[in-house]
């Protein structure tokens, strides 16, 4: 096995560092490196437990478990049955000394809540740019296994994504991502990019895939740098808050508040889901409730809707207990046939759920109305969510010629799941759900509001249904 000077160099900043992080460009070997450093701290020390997680299970299993694992352990000339066991189904590695070296996808609650019951000595955060803060602050609490002589070492590593992303803050600035105070502990970083590992690389594939990408996405595949480019940002910061609020605010008007809710079919993408409450005439919505997990069949998505609704019923003390749910009908996705295995139909017809067609034209207004209640406040967000994190993540188009920005979502860079779910919810607010909204709505439309609500109502209407 041979590794580059770059690895070396990381290598050097693990060993001395109680939190690493490694950023750069595309196939730079930096996964490869952190798996090297874990198999080797995994020998040395007995009964040592290390985590390596993702946010997708299918993702880690694909990426890390079948590919860059394997491929390290046989470059140290390790022999599966005889140098240590594999176990498939958990994805864990057990070697003869007792040490055991486990992948996770944080998306699955089972495999979470077992290791959360756990002690670690290292907790490896692969593809951090997908993974929030809030998990990253609840993982790190793991991260107290206690073995003589190792120290407990927390690494991450991704492609760089905006100055906003908590990486930057914490490793770069050295700032909490959070409150922004002086970040306390022992921190380092290093920088990977392809021509850094271009020894392991097919001939040709920096100047045939990587050198022709242009833009943002030519920063971070090639360049491995972060973007400073604020303007690109859709969102600003969200207005966050805690459960005290939204009782504090429904306190004494609770039988006019009322649920809606919205639903994101993924195919590839994750499901999304989100309920909102709000009360007619009042301009403040508020997020209560966030489901998003990625290639979960149909009964799957039905028991974690139905799931989300009883809490939201539990939860929130309007005697109103029902609410309609705002659905892409995942019939026809970007030309293409939807997944005909899950859809909007079943999920009335089959499960019984309240799935109404989703108004899904002028999706431009809707994105510019919902950034303009971001960030005036008047949407509040739970910090620790997922549209919280699409937030620090969601970009416009760069044009690649001029530089200039087009105000189109790039789903290149980012595809923001929960914020489409919010969106179709939002439509039916904003068209004729809540009359503190139509006012503002129709004048980013230019129409008088009788007249927009009037068109709103009878384009829902015609897909105001359930199947």
């Amino acid at each position: 096995m041979q590794l580059t000077l770059k690895q070396r160099a990381a290598l050097r900043l693990l060993k001395a560092h109680d939190n690493t992080l490694l950023y750069g460009g595309a196939r730079s070997g930096k996964t490869f490196c952190v798996i090297y450093w874990l198999i080797y701290r995994s020998l040395k020390y007995e009964a040592s437990r290390h985590l390596i997680a993702r946010r997708y299970a299918s993702d880690i299993r694909a990426a890390v478990w079948a590919d860059t694992l394997p491929k390290v352990l046989h470059g140290l000339g390790l022999v599966a049955g005889e140098d240590y066991k594999a176990n498939e189904q958990y994805m864990e590695i057990r070697f003869p000394n007792g040490s055991t070296l486990v992948c996770a996808g944080l998306d699955d609650k089972e495999r979470v809540d077992k290791i959360l019951g756990q002690e670690f000595a290292t907790i490896y955060v692969n593809e951090s740019q997908d993974v929030p803060w809030p998990t990253i602050k609840t993982l790190r609490t793991r991260l107290s296994q206690k073995i003589a002589g190792l120290r407990t070492a927390f690494v991450a590593d991704l492609n760089p994504t905006s100055v906003a992303h908590w990486t930057y803050k914490l490793f770069i600035k050295g700032v909490d991502p959070e409150t922004g105070e002086a970040r306390p502990g022992d921190y380092s970083t290093i920088q990977l990019n392809p021509d850094d590992n271009r020894i392991n690389l097919a001939d040709g594939y920096i100047e045939r895939e990587l050198a022709p990408l242009v833009g943002e996405a030519r920063s971070r595949f090639l360049l491995g740098e972060y973007s400073t480019n604020t303007d690109l940002q859709v969102f600003s910061a969200p207005t966050f808050y805690e459960w005290p609020e939204f009782l504090e605010w429904g306190e004494n008007r609770w039988p006019d508040v009322r649920l809606t809710a919205g639903l994101d079919l993924g195919v590839d993408d994750p499901d999304a889901f989100a309920i909102l409450a709000y009360i007619d005439g009042d301009e403040n919505i508020w997020l209560v409730y966030e489901h998003m997990a990625r290639r979960q069949g149909i009964d799957e998505l039905a028991t974690a809707i139905k799931a989300g609704m009883d809490w939201a019923f539990k939860n929130v003390p309007t005697p109103i207990k029902t609410l309609d749910i705002w659905s892409d009908t995942n019939t026809v996705r970007h030309g293409k046939e939807g997944d005909s295995k899950k859809n909007a139909r079943m999920l009335a017809e089959i499960y019984g759920l309240p799935t109404r067609a989703a108004y899904k034209r002028d999706k431009t207004l809707g994105i510019e109305f919902l950034r303009d209640d971001v960030g005036a406040g008047r949407l509040k967000v739970p910090r620790a969510g997922p549209f919280a994190d699409e937030t620090t993540k969601t970009i416009w188009t760069k044009n690649p010629v001029d530089g200039s920005i087009i105000r189109e979502i790039d789903d290149e860079a980012f595809h923001p799941n929960m914020m489409d779910a919010i969106l179709y919810a939002y439509r039916f607010l904003m068209s004729y759900g809540n009359k503190a909204m139509i006012g503002r709505s129709a004048l980013a439309a230019h129409e008088e509001p009788e007249t927009y609500m009037q068109k709103m109502q009878a384009a829902l209407n015609s897909t105001d249904k359930y199947w």
